[in-house]
């Protein structure tokens, strides 16, 4: 793949246009900006003033939130993906990405990777004592999947090239199987290969909206040197509440923001994403903001979706933490609590007129640029059959495109300049977890309204189209052996301790619309109890011939939700040790039944194709085959493991998560078959499920 462009492409800017339009349309496209006017009479009031007052609500705002509601609720009854689809044909910026591609060939090139270079150039986000000091560290949180780091790493490169630069990120950790997919951004394309420069907190979920694990990240980041930059890039899924986006992600953005707080050096950066600006909570939070940085701006970056609420606040010349020192008590008791949802931070009389004054302008100009770009799109999807209407879109993309490049005056890096040195580029990792939704917001909000037979033949339907119908992700011979290089040498066991898993959310280790399926038959009450009745129970049909000699059969209880699932996994643990140690060598072992979602018990299956078997295999009947046992004395790395289960075992909020790291586990053939056997296992149990359900409704 080619790297370095032209250089001739980047000596004089492009022009594709004469037109006087389009100049106006690019100034407001890339001029998108709101700056706060700080008024020196404007004060913090007493602490004990904090937290104090019901949830209060500004007249103009409430207008501003009804205008956009109705505009937003127009969208209800349109087909989320073809109104996607729609959308982005009309983005004027929807070929930025694809040329920055073409030209520059940036390390992790992402929409966030455009959105971060653009918040760094317009406002020169790099504080001065960085460039003085020749030094400087950033937190990044919120962060997967990593492109504002390879953003940042360019503009580094490009435009401060003699700044040593260190970084450390936060995220909700995609290996912590208890975390929710519809929260969580499970790519880990970068992650993988920079865990190491990753905080997950103290137990180990990324969760910041745990104070412990808030103050180990900022711990972390400031054990580095001065933290001169922050990014916090936080969102939440809103799609089944898109009225009111800003009340739902607002509890996060607030613990990013007393994170950020904490951590930042004298003089540092602040860069936010925030959406729209009509609650109260976000009204609190930008007037502390005002009172702590010398220059608050609210910008809108023309690679962020026209369409959507989402703005950046950028924050510069931080006046640091002793402004601040005496309200931290105060907001550590609201931080990840109720308490922050059921009171407004300040009182509304501690607010000024005047700074709610540009509040309002800020509201106002942001949702009418929103308001407007629903409304065009809404006429052009009525209009498709519009030739001038498409032939001016395209023409405004390429324009849009090139303005980019060059205004932000963008050149390629050597691949030693990036931080993976060129390995992203020649990864072809495919992310297992794309986010997407199916239908319209009605129909997702009719499907709750169903009776038990039409929810059963919309999930049915499901398992058709998008299971079924899948010929990659299933086993379809009796047994799919895998290759497995036996080593002499030691395996390293390195332990990875959190939060004790509850019950199982996510899993590297499916393709997540057949678990999303599972989960969604789970979710069901009625559907459960028919599952899991007694008189419902069959034994699944595991005994079936494939074609070799079992010398023992291990069948694993099924996991009912009765009990918290880690009890469960080293229950199955102990049984699968217990069975081992009893094998004579020679023989072979079938395991059926086996839970493979979580990194815990992948390992362990790891260490035993490593170092005990012959050969490892995996069946179309939910079972594994561990082939003649060659070396008894490898069991001693398991029973290490299970040392260790034990010695947490009582303590409520520490577990095992992992005994291998997942730079060994989530790579090659053997991960490749684990995702095979977890597609073929969960599939397997979908259409169980549905037969039993179908029995009985």
């Amino acid at each position: 793949m080619f790297h370095k462009a032209d250089s001739c492409l980047f000596q004089s800017r492009q022009r594709f246009y004469s037109n006087d339009d389009f100049q106006d349309e690019l100034n407001n496209l890339f001029n998108k900006k709101f700056q706060f006017r700080f008024n020196n009479s404007w004060l913090l009031p007493e602490k004990q003033s904090w937290f104090s007052t019901p949830p209060w609500k500004v007249k103009q705002l409430e207008i501003l939130k009804n205008r956009l509601n109705f505009h937003k609720s127009q969208l209800n009854d349109f087909n989320i993906e073809e109104w996607s689809s729609h959308t982005r044909r009309r983005n004027p910026a929807g070929e930025v990405g694809w040329k920055i591609r073409c030209l520059v060939n940036p390390e992790f090139l992402t929409q966030a990777w455009t959105k971060f270079y653009e918040c760094a150039c317009t406002y020169s986000v790099i504080p001065t004592e960085a460039t003085m000091e020749r030094k400087m560290v950033s937190l990044h949180l919120c962060e997967a999947p990593g492109a504002f780091i390879t953003s940042l790493n360019h503009y580094l490169k490009s435009n401060h090239q003699g700044i040593e630069w260190k970084w450390v990120a936060n995220t909700l950790n995609p290996y912590y199987e208890g975390n929710s997919p519809s929260n969580m951004i499970s790519d880990d394309r970068f992650m993988f290969h920079t865990l190491n420069n990753w905080d997950f907190g103290v137990d180990n979920t990324g969760n910041l909206m745990d104070w412990n694990n808030s103050q180990a990240i900022i711990a972390k980041a400031k054990s580095l040197g001065k933290v001169l930059l922050v990014t916090a890039d936080g969102s939440i899924d809103c799609v089944q509440k898109p009225d009111a986006q800003e009340e739902v992600t607002s509890p996060l953005h607030y613990c990013e923001i007393v994170t950020a707080l904490q951590a930042l050096s004298p003089g540092g950066t602040l860069v936010f994403k925030l959406f729209t600006i009509f609650e109260h909570s976000t009204v609190c939070l930008l007037y502390l903001i005002n009172h702590l940085f010398g220059e608050v701006n609210i910008y809108k970056p023309v690679t962020s979706r026209q369409g959507n609420s989402e703005v950046y606040a950028v924050c510069l010349k931080y006046k640091g933490l002793s402004h601040l020192e005496k309200y931290i008590p105060t907001l550590q008791t609201a931080y990840g609590s109720e308490l922050y949802g059921n009171l407004a931070m300040l009182p509304l009389e501690a607010i000024p007129e005047s700074f709610l004054k540009q509040i309002e302008e800020c509201a106002l100009y942001f949702c009418s640029i929103q308001c407007q770009v629903i409304n065009n799109n809404l006429q052009a999807y009525l209009m498709q059959k519009n030739i001038a209407l498409h032939r001016d879109i395209k023409k405004i993309r390429a324009i849009v495109a090139t303005e980019f490049i060059w205004q932000y005056d963008l050149k390629p890096l050597e691949y030693d300049q990036e931080i993976l040195k060129g390995i992203l580029h020649e990864e072809n990792k495919v992310n297992m977890n794309p986010r997407y939704h199916r239908g319209s917001y009605t129909e997702r909000q009719l499907y709750t309204k169903m009776s038990l037979r039409e929810k059963l033949n919309n999930l049915n339907s499901y398992l058709q189209a998008e299971v079924l119908s899948n010929p990659l992700i299933l086993i379809n011979e009796p047994v799919k052996w895998m290759q497995i290089n036996t080593e002499d040498s030691e395996l390293k066991l390195i332990f990875t301790y959190g939060c004790p898993l509850q019950k199982i959310n996510s899993s590297k280790f499916i393709f997540v619309p057949i678990f999303k399926l599972y989960q969604q038959i789970l979710a069901e009450e009625e559907f459960k109890e028919i599952i899991f009745s007694k008189e419902c129970k069959t034994s699944t049909d595991n005994n079936r011939d494939i074609g070799l000699q079992i010398n023992k059969r291990l069948s694993l209880p099924e996991f009912e939700h009765l009990e918290s699932y880690h009890v469960y996994e080293k229950r199955c643990f102990k049984m699968l040790l217990k069975s081992l140690q009893q094998l004579p060598v020679g023989e072979t072992l079938l395991i059926q039944n086996i839970n493979m979602l979580t990194h815990f018990n992948v390992s362990v299956i790891y260490i035993i194709a490593k170092k005990c078997f012959e050969k490892v295999g995996f069946t179309s009947q939910s079972s594994i085959v561990l082939r003649n046992l060659m070396n008894k004395t490898a069991l001693k790395y398991l029973e290490t493991v299970d040392s260790e289960c034990d010695k947490v075992r009582t303590d409520e909020t520490k577990d095992v998560l992992n005994s291998l790291m997942v730079q060994t586990t989530n790579i090659g053939d053997f991960y490749s078959n684990i995702v095979f056997y977890n597609n073929t296992f969960y599939r397997n149990k979908c259409m169980e499920f549905i037969s039993k359900i179908e029995k009985f409704i």
